[in-house]
């Protein structure tokens, strides 16, 4: 296992600089614990580097959330709570940003990357449509269901996107069109 661990070090580096140094000294941790017989420490170690990487892809994942549009501000969802939950429910990545208007309207943006969710849901999207549970659109040739104004679909297979909020449908699909689906489709 610990061969492995420079390819995972020249992955986290090329994501985010900003964690290397902590990122490398957790493995470096890691090593001196097991080379003095210490698996648990680590272990514990290795668990928390893991952790640090999840982090990492959270924020290349958010990369691809729009930027807030005209009258509108954008919060990004807290990283660690969304890895938290994505834990409980079969891992993978998640990240996020609330959207709102100076009216009080608001939307949020959820992306899920790399869960074993989301291949189940994609099936889930084209099949709504056909027994009524909400109308299908297309939006760069990702499909997406309209559930009473929650928006949702599978770029690629891949990468699940959810809308939810009071923004019209309109605004919602609007903030869609500016993602880049085919970056997504590569993540």
């Amino acid at each position: 296992m610990l061969r492995f661990l420079p390819a995972v070090l020249v992955a986290g580096l090329a994501v985010a600089p900003a964690l290397a140094d902590e990122f490398t000294d957790t493995l470096d941790s890691a090593i001196k614990a097991y080379n003095d017989g210490d698996v648990a420490g680590a272990q514990q170690d290795v668990e928390y580097a893991g952790k640090l990487l999840t982090a990492m892809k959270a924020e290349g994942l958010a990369k691809f959330l729009p930027a807030a549009q005209d009258g509108w501000t954008r919060a990004d969802q807290n990283v660690e709570e969304a890895g938290g939950v994505m834990a409980m429910i079969g891992g993978g990545t998640t990240t996020g940003a609330t959207y709102k208007k100076a009216d009080g309207t608001e939307m949020t943006i959820t992306l899920v990357a790399n869960s074993p969710m989301v291949s189940g849901i994609a099936a889930m999207i084209g099949g709504m449509a056909s027994m009524g549970g909400g109308k299908p659109m297309r939006i760069e040739r990702t499909e997406f269901a309209n559930n009473d104004g929650e928006l949702q679909g599978v770029v690629d297979g891949k990468v699940m996107i959810t809308v939810a909020g009071d923004a019209t449908v309109e605004d919602k699909t609007a903030y869609l069109e500016a993602m880049d689906f085919k970056g997504l489709a590569e993540f």
